[in-house]
This record gives structure tokens, C-alpha cells and sequence, in this order.
């Protein structure tokens, strides 16, 4: 993967460019009241593994497979299914909305990416020993408003970093700070950062006004420096 100024490779920018916004809408299908997790497979695909078929649309088949008590490893292991494109766990009543929401971020992830299919969860999931957690900033269309939310996507180390080009940051610090890093997003898409984000930068890392996860981790001092300013200041509070 060759590294470019703004931390997004060739196929992400493409991508990224060509879906800006997502739309929080209800889904033609609802996942079952249980922990499990929806997954998007080729059709023609065996789907042996899965617990029921949600419905049959243009990317393939949308299955449901229950999880119980370790989601996050079960839907690891789904990634490698021969046919799976895309993953995304369903808790326990969760919101047909966030999970259809999810499903459609790890479809536009795995287009991007050349290690396999994505799994995301719309809630913070899990980590397993060997597995790290990042979380996609995303914008949403939802009742003619537009807002900001994370995303989750779950991965091994080894996949992260490659996705990185490199080591990863502290995520703590920074997920701690999602927040302030959804509010600077906002900022951003509507060409309204804060002049101590300007005077460090961000304009130039983000060119395009939209602000990724990727972006952040792959300048984490600048980002730091500017998440803890902003809380002096009240900029970002």
C-alpha cells in the first residue's frame, strides 16, 4: 500500500469520494431479538453456517447467524467463509437501522481493502487478544438532517496496520476523544474548522473536508496536541 499525504490510499479516496454520506434508514429485512451477527455472502455461496436468510438483494445474500456470549470471535471467523463479502454483528434488539447502517460501512470497506471482507459492529464491540477496534467516522442523512457517528470496525493487529501503513496509536486517547474528533468532522465537511486546526494543518491533511479515522491515526501528535488544545480553549469541549 503506498501511503499518500492525507493517510487514504487510491481506492479509499475513490470510494470515500463516491459515498459521502450514509443514509440511516430501515431495512427490507430485521435481524432476530438474539446476539448474532448479519453478514452479506455471494450468492451461489454455501450458507450452511447461518441460522436464516434475511432477505436477497444485489450484492448477495443477507444472512443471520446467532452468536451467543463471544460475537466478536464468531465474526471474525465468519470473514474467512468462502463467499462472505461483509459482516457486521446484530446485539441483542438492536436497531435494524444501526445494524443495515453497519453492514453497508463493512461492504465499502471490504471494497477498499485487499486482505479480505470487514467486520463492523454499530456498537463499541469487544476486543479479543490479537484484535484492535477502530472507529470510523461517518457521516449520516437521517429526516433531512445530517450528523456525525462512529462506526466500528474490528480487526487483527496485523490487518490494522497494514490498513495504517504502519503501527498504530494510542486508540484510548483518541477514543476517548470521539467526541471532540466527530465535532471537528462536522467542522470540517462544512469548511468551518477552528483557527488553531488551521494553523496546524488540517486543511492540508484533509482536502477534501473529510475527516477519517485514518487521517487521525496516521498523524496522531498533531491530533493529540490539537484534541487537548481544543479542551483549554473550549474549541472542541
Amino acid at each position: 500500500m503506498t501511503p499518500v499525504r492525507d493517510g487514504v490510499d487510491a481506492a479509499d479516496r475513490q470510494t470515500w469520494a463516491s459515498r459521502r454520506f450514509f443514509h440511516l434508514a430501515w431495512p427490507p429485512w430485521q435481524p432476530p431479538g438474539a446476539d448474532g451477527l448479519a453478514a452479506i455472502v455471494a450468492a451461489g455461496s454455501s450458507t450452511a453456517w447461518a441460522d436464516g436468510l434475511l432477505a436477497r438483494t444485489g450484492d448477495g445474500l443477507v444472512v443471520w447467524a446467532a452468536t451467543g456470549s463471544d460475537p466478536e470471535t464468531q465474526g471474525l471467523a465468519r470473514l474467512g467463509y468462502p463467499g462472505v463479502r461483509a459482516v457486521t454483528l446484530t446485539p441483542a434488539k438492536s436497531d435494524p437501522r444501526r445494524v443495515r447502517l453497519a453492514l453497508e460501512l463493512a461492504t465499502d470497506l471490504t471494497a477498499t481493502r485487499h486482505n479480505g471482507a470487514c467486520l463492523t459492529s454499530w456498537a463499541a464491540p469487544a476486543t479479543p487478544p490479537g484484535v484492535v477496534r477502530i472507529p470510523h467516522l461517518i457521516t449520516i442523512q437521517r429526516d433531512g438532517g445530517i450528523t456525525d457517528t462512529v462506526v466500528w470496525e474490528l480487526a487483527r493487529l496485523a490487518v490494522a496496520q497494514h490498513w495504517l501503513s504502519g503501527p498504530l496509536p494510542d486508540q484510548r486517547f483518541f477514543e476517548a476523544h470521539l467526541d471532540a474528533l466527530l465535532r471537528l468532522r462536522g467542522a470540517a465537511r462544512r469548511g468551518q474548522l477552528p483557527a488553531t486546526a488551521v494553523a496546524a494543518g488540517l486543511t492540508e491533511l484533509i482536502p477534501g473536508r473529510d475527516l477519517s479515522i485514518r487521517v487521525v491515526y496516521a498523524h496522531p501528535a498533531t491530533f493529540r496536541a490539537l484534541l487537548l488544545g481544543g479542551q483549554r480553549d473550549g474549541h472542541l469541549s
